[in-house]
């Protein structure tokens, strides 16, 4: 009897062992090795957040998830896009990388300087949550170095249109062209143009003789909504600045439109032809301090030239002109040289005819244009002279 117990027991213990190594040895089908999850995918551009990609299915040694790929910039809009970082991809075998960051938003250019840059996301965590866009934000359209005037903001501007200003107990006219889609938070540069002696505001309003190419001497189809015009309107057809009653109109109308209108007080403009250079050229002997730039066409300077303040200049004068002579206008453009500071060396300019010269104090370019023909704007005015002050 114990003989037999004790071989019963081991065949028992034989057994046990005998099931312990069928277990061990593949009696059953093993787990296939699992992948880890793949990378979170790109966060789209704008203010989203960053998703998170699902991790693989559980199992043994997964490979580790991708990088998550940047998130998008925002779309150009005036405000700064707000890219969200990229995903990152979390995986049961092992964690994803990090997502990286999601590039800033760019704004829009405006007509007159660039609105800053949202900043670029913050990196993606290794949970995988996404980077966080940039918020700064930037006003489309205006220029670097903008002086707003107390215009802006001002509501129920006045529309395109003649009106009269008092001067001294004067009853002065002028028209105003304003720009289409007008924005009171926008500062816009002021553009003022003179009409010659035989003209009125109205031609030059409407882009009449002498203008070769549209309104106010075809700058204003040029200037792409970014400028308000006014065309001023003598008395008696001339502008004699008697006592300095021309120069003293010109500035009740700046003061006037700075408070009406959002204007960039350091853009200020002016330009004419013949009678009209010559007042353009008196705003740029007294008024140097309150002009950005001038540009007379067929000029001269009328009386004396008061002042020794520098102002960017452009000039243009016909070769066979006998009304107001090339000799005129090049002592007016002589005297603007000296001011500015410049040599008497020139390279030659944008077009024939048209030469920039050297050494000019900076800010103050001036340029000289001659060309074939008689008493007249050139054919090339607009384009020119746009040219010339969008450069500000």
């Amino acid at each position: 009897m114990l003989r037999s117990g004790i071989r019963l027991r081991r065949y028992r213990v034989l057994a046990l062992l005998a099931c312990g190594v069928l277990v061990a040895c593949g009696g059953g089908t093993p787990a296939d090795t699992g992948q880890g999850g793949r990378g979170g995918q790109s966060g789209n551009g704008g203010p989203g957040s960053g998703g998170t990609s699902s991790g693989g299915a559980t199992a043994t040694a997964g490979d580790a998830g991708s990088v998550g790929s940047g998130g998008t910039g925002g779309s150009a809009s005036g405000a700064a896009g707000s890219g969200t970082g990229g995903m990152a991809g979390a995986a049961a075998g092992g964690a994803g990388a990090a997502g990286r960051a999601g590039s800033g938003g760019s704004s829009a250019a405006g007509a007159a300087g660039t609105a800053a840059a949202g900043r670029g996301g913050n990196a993606g965590s290794a949970a995988g949550s996404g980077g966080h866009g940039g918020s700064n934000t930037g006003t489309a359209g205006v220029g670097g170095g903008a002086m707003p005037s107390a215009g802006c903001g001002v509501a129920n501007p006045p529309a395109s249109g003649r009106y009269t200003i008092d001067v001294s107990g004067t009853a002065r006219e002028y028209i105003i062209k304003m720009p289409t889609g007008y924005d009171n938070r926008r500062p816009y540069r002021l553009i003022f143009a003179f009409h010659g002696a035989m003209y009125d505001a109205a031609s030059v309003d409407s882009g009449g003789a002498p203008s070769p190419s549209g309104p106010y001497y075809g700058i204003e189809p040029l200037a792409g909504g970014s400028a308000i015009f006014v065309a001023g309107q003598a008395l008696s057809g001339g502008w004699a600045n008697t006592g300095g009653r021309d120069v003293a109109y010109v500035d009740a109308m700046i003061t006037r439109l700075e408070t009406q209108l959002c204007i960039d007080q350091s853009r200020i403009f002016a330009t004419g032809f013949s009678f009209g250079a010559i007042m353009t050229i008196a705003l740029g002997c007294a008024e140097a301090d309150q002009f950005r730039a001038i540009a007379p066409m067929s000029g001269q300077v009328q009386g004396t030239c008061s002042g020794n303040t520098p102002i960017a200049y452009w000039a243009s004068h016909g070769s066979n002109d006998t009304t107001i002579t090339p000799a005129q206008g090049e002592m007016a453009r002589d005297m603007f040289r000296t001011r500015n500071g410049c040599t008497m060396q020139t390279m030659p300019g944008d077009r024939a005819g048209c030469v920039d010269y050297k050494g000019c104090s900076a800010g103050h370019p001036l340029t000289w244009c001659s060309f074939t023909g008689t008493h007249m704007p050139p054919p090339y005015s607009g384009e020119a002279i746009w040219a010339f002050f969008s450069r500000f």
